[in-house]
């Protein structure tokens, strides 16, 4: 399974009929908005994908359609209620093309591959989740209810596992560029905003006051990370700068 991120700019015939120079103008027009968009292609050779609901634009090749399942309807449905991820997400198989939902410009994704080994467990916020090889259990992480004070996830997030003695493929999007670090047992990572988007079950997130009895060095409650494992980190998220 091969991902390739497309920037599609408008035909010559856009420009024409705009009255638009392609040579002087193709990023930039002052009274124009030239409509450039991003879409996201996945290569299958015999192998499969599970994409979001809804997010598929077209698909073509010796390709077969399915729904993802667990192995407990009532689970499936659980999680349909409790995340973005619906117990009826598509999943396709086969040798072929998948194309998603191009996006406009302004709501351009940065996106992120990350391999799961058979011990990892990743916890993403909602909305990150793009798509994922089909060897996975796709399920909900409950938060605690100060996890829920600091983001916009609600009660649950998605959580995703690969199948025993198997590697799986999963491909994150965020509003700003992201990575992936590793964080040690004697290492602390502390942040004044949701830099956080996921991470491995090793790692022990809190959302909590800096200092005590007021004296919190005026920074308030901040997010913590300890533990081992790995995370995803946008570092400049809401800085206006991607």
């Amino acid at each position: 399974m091969l991902h390739t991120v497309k920037i599609l700019e408008p035909t010559d015939l856009w420009y024409l009929q705009n009255n638009i120079n392609k040579e002087t103008n193709k990023y930039y027009h002052p009274t124009k908005d030239i409509p450039f968009v991003q879409q996201l292609e996945i290569k299958l050779e015999n192998s499969g994908v599970v994409v979001r609901k809804g997010a598929m634009h077209s698909c073509f090749g010796k390709l077969n359609y399915g729904v993802y399942k667990t192995d407990n309807r009532l689970k499936d449905i659980w999680v349909s209620l409790m995340t973005e991820i619906d117990y009826n997400a598509p999943v396709y198989r086969g040798t072929g093309l998948v194309k998603l939902e191009p996006k406009r410009k302004g709501f351009f994704l940065d996106y992120t591959a990350i391999d799961i080994t058979e011990n990892e467990q990743w916890e993403f916020d909602d909305g990150v989740f793009q798509f994922c090889s089909d060897n996975v259990v796709i399920g909900a992480k409950k938060l605690n209810w100060r996890q829920m004070v600091g983001s916009t996830d609600g009660r649950w997030r998605i959580a995703i596992k690969a199948l025993p003695g198997q590697k799986a493929h999963i491909v994150t999007g965020t509003q700003a560029p992201a990575k992936v670090i590793e964080l040690r047992s004697d290492e602390v990572l502390i942040a004044d905003y949701d830099m956080v988007k996921g991470f491995t079950n090793g790692i022990k997130e809190e959302y909590s006051k800096l200092g005590y009895f007021g004296k919190g060095g005026g920074e308030g409650y901040v997010w913590i990370y300890t533990g081992k494992g790995r995370l995803l980190i946008s570092e400049n998220d809401g800085m206006g700068i991607s």
